[in-house]
């Protein structure tokens, strides 16, 4: 009897032991757990608060969040998370906390204050901490601030875009080296008669370039890409989807990678087919004006130049009282030849001012 009770109490003192050894064990991972946990949260590079549901008061900052609001951390733990919100702001955040049955991870939209007084707009997320009985919040808080200054700086610059896109009538395009796509803006199909489904899959073909100019303006573009050049303008005729054609400027850049490598191409086609097509006018009656200067210097300088000899002839028949008669003859000929270059004038200058803008 005796050596089983001293049986019992070893094996007692050895569970005592035991016991000890294991909650040591347990306190020294709970303690490296807990400082992980602070590691964690203090070098998170997100801003992030411990909120008491009930009194709202900040219970913990990190470093992140100091550095965005501008508080130190003593400031924080003497504040409530009210106070870096706008007073308009405050009941709807209040209401937020204290709704019942709230989901785990739910969060929002909010303005919030700085210490200097500025605002800025953050998103921010709700995580429960255990136990479930507790009262504190982990809130996460994103800056987006910036973002959203930035989706607005892009939409005001894809509204200037649109706008000087109508007022100039260019298409853009963009051709990615890479990837060998070439991608359309607004207007190719309003200016072309082109869906962007149907626009070429292969840039380098240009089978909508006109056959007489495909070449060349190949070589020009190829030329571009090999010497690296950072800006160009080609002008080529460009075939339309009703089958008609028009003379368009291409000017554009040349992007680069790090390497210099280039990578894109973006241009931008001014529909200037109607100008191109008033120069050949002005060019054809420059023609018709060298034509007309001829006639003036030849058809029209040659029987003038008879009824000045005439005149001086018929002068003398007057004076000697000689025969006039074939004389006149001949200045009614030389007057019919004058009216038959002059009426030749006439008629090419008035073909000449058919063309126009």
């Amino acid at each position: 009897m005796e050596n089983v009770s001293q049986l019992f109490v070893t094996l007692l003192a050895a569970s005592a032991i035991a016991v000890i050894i294991f909650a040591g064990i347990y306190r020294e991972n709970l303690k490296k757990l807990r400082i992980t946990y602070q590691k964690l949260f203090d070098n998170n590079p997100l801003p992030i608060y411990v909120l008491h549901r009930e009194t709202l008061r900040i219970l913990a900052v990190n470093p992140a969040m100091c550095n965005l609001y501008g508080y130190t951390e003593s400031e924080f733990l003497n504040m409530t998370a009210l106070d870096i919100r706008p007073p308009e702001d405050r009941e709807r955040f209040k209401a937020f906390v204290n709704q019942k049955n709230k989901p785990e991870n739910q969060g929002g939209q909010a303005i919030h204050c700085k210490k200097d007084g500025s605002c800025f707009t953050v998103n921010y997320t709700f995580h429960r901490l255990p136990p479930a009985s507790s009262q504190a919040v982990l809130v996460t808080i994103t800056d987006i601030d910036q973002t959203l200054k930035d989706k607005a700086r892009i939409g005001d610059l894809l509204s200037l875009y649109e706008a000087v896109n109508k007022a100039t009538n260019d298409v853009i395009w963009e051709f990615n080296l890479a990837e060998g796509k070439l991608y359309w803006m607004q207007g190719f199909e309003e200016t072309y008669g082109y869906s962007k489904a149907l626009s070429p899959a292969d840039f380098w073909s240009m089978e909508r370039v006109h056959p007489d100019d495909r070449a060349k303006t190949i070589s020009e573009f190829r030329a571009i890409v090999s010497n690296c050049r950072p800006d160009w303008i080609v002008e080529y005729r460009y075939i339309c989807a009703d089958g008609t054609w028009k003379y368009v400027r291409d000017k554009g850049c040349l992007l680069s990678d790090a390497e210099g490598k280039p990578v894109r191409l973006i241009g931008a086609m001014q529909d200037i087919d109607r100008q191109k097509r008033y120069e050949q006018q002005l060019l054809e009656q420059n023609k018709q004006l060298r034509d007309i200067a001829w006639t003036n210097s030849h058809e029209v300088r040659r029987p003038l130049s008879n009824l000045l000899g005439l005149t001086a002839l018929l002068t003398d028949a007057a004076r000697t009282g000689g025969d006039v008669q074939e004389l006149t003859e001949l200045v009614a000929q030389s007057c019919k030849e004058l009216d038959e270059a002059v009426a030749s004038i006439n008629a090419r200058a008035s073909q000449g001012a058919d063309y126009g803008p």
